[in-house]
């Protein structure tokens, strides 16, 4: 980052909310937001200011799009039309995602002032270690999560650079021609267009997995933090009025980061509701083509997209299935909660929070599917059924 003025990069990095170590962590992640035009949480963006990236990527996907039609339909090679088809289905995802993204602005925005406020305040309340703790975990979050990102792409350049320097000249997909004359210029230009449209579709999908991950991972640590409130522990020689006052204060600061939570939860259903279908589609279309080639001979280049693609099913399926254990943790909390002690006036509202404990919490897509393992093992399921329905066809 010193290789920028700190002038720029403070510009490229805005963000809604007081700057604080998270800004810090996601500086990478919100510069590159900012060159493909969808760093929405920049207070100053408008559809009008990101209209030049969305005309440049909307034209580079109907040149991939193109590309890879003119060498799908000259084949009758099926690990070249199954390959042909996972290009297709990434090139029409990435301007779905990106717009359901973009759609979502308002809900971001919320979801990231409350992040660097409401969750990170209940995790320092807690402890300075658990301040460190949070940060690190997000900041090897974001690096694991863009190395996946960028390992099949380097495999896809490595290769076709390769062919180059030996003096042959191969396209970054062989799946996508480039629609110009294979010699210099031509296919020097065709190789920066693909690698841009590649490196673009790569981290436009990769970095609405980012935030989901880093707000899930505040999320759950602030539930963490919550549960320990209701941990009260009677001193010695204290009355019992004074014992009683305890646990209802105790109580009380409770429910209101509780509902804090529940709060951020429900924007959260509703950013993602959409955006958290698209990767359970994706990967049921792509993990089936990727059997699929796999069943016809290895390609290594090809295969290094399965990584990315089990991750990311993975990622938001477990995340999935932690909410609903943060949400077991409430209710243990609560039951184990010292309430006899608690004064009848106020046993009332204890009683009130264990009923409404009884609801289930968790992260449900646009069509009422909950995100959890069982979720993950029935799309991979599903994929494995389409697999072996497409190796009976004769193509």
């Amino acid at each position: 980052m010193k290789i920028l003025p700190k002038g720029i990069i403070e510009k490229c990095t805005r963000t809604v909310g007081d700057k604080n170590e998270i800004d810090g962590i996601m500086r990478f992640t919100l510069i590159f937001q900012r060159i493909f035009g969808h760093h929405i949480l920049d207070p100053h963006w408008t559809w009008k200011i990101s209209a030049p990236h969305q005309l440049a990527t909307g034209l580079l996907i109907v040149y991939i799009l193109a590309g890879t039609l003119e060498i799908v339909r000259n084949t009758n090679d099926v690990k070249i039309i199954a390959e042909g088809a996972y290009t297709a289905n990434i090139s029409l995802i990435l301007p779905t995602r990106y717009y359901l993204f973009l759609s979502t602005r308002r809900d971001f925005q919320n979801l990231y002032v409350q992040l660097k406020s409401t969750l990170f305040k209940s995790i320092k309340d807690d402890s300075q270690g658990k301040v460190k703790e949070v940060l690190k975990k997000t900041k090897m979050a974001v690096i694991t999560l863009l190395f996946m990102c960028a390992f099949p792409m380097i495999i896809y350049m490595l290769n076709a650079a390769w062919y180059y320097v030996h003096g042959e000249k191969v396209t970054v997909s062989k799946t996508t021609s480039i629609l110009m004359p294979m010699r210099t210029p031509y296919f020097e230009i065709g190789f920066i267009l693909h690698s841009i449209f590649m490196f673009e579709a790569a981290f436009t999908i990769v970095v609405i997995d980012i935030w989901f991950v880093v707000m899930m991972i505040f999320f759950c640590m602030s539930c963490d933090s919550t549960v320990k409130i209701l941990a009260v522990k009677r001193i010695r020689n204290e009355s019992r009025l004074e014992y009683a006052a305890r646990l209802n204060d105790s109580l009380r600061k409770f429910y209101k980061s509780h509902v804090k939570q529940i709060d951020f939860l429900n924007t959260l259903n509703a950013m993602f509701k959409w955006l958290a279908l698209l990767p359970l589609i994706n990967v049921a279309l792509c993990v089936c083509n990727i059997l699929l080639l796999m069943s016809k001979g290895i390609d290594l280049t090809f295969i290094s997209n399965i990584f990315p693609v089990v991750a990311e099913l993975f990622v938001y399926n477990w995340f999935g299935e932690q909410i609903k254990s943060k949400a077991e943790n409430w209710k243990t909390a609560l039951l184990e909660f010292d309430w006899i002690h608690l004064l009848p006036k106020d046993r009332k509202c204890y009683y009130m929070m264990v009923c409404y404990m009884q609801k289930e919490f968790g992260i449900k897509t646009a069509i009422g599917t909950d995100l959890s393992l069982l979720t993950m093992t029935t799309t991979l399921k599903f994929s494995y059924q389409a697999f072996t329905v497409l190796q009976t066809v004769d193509v």
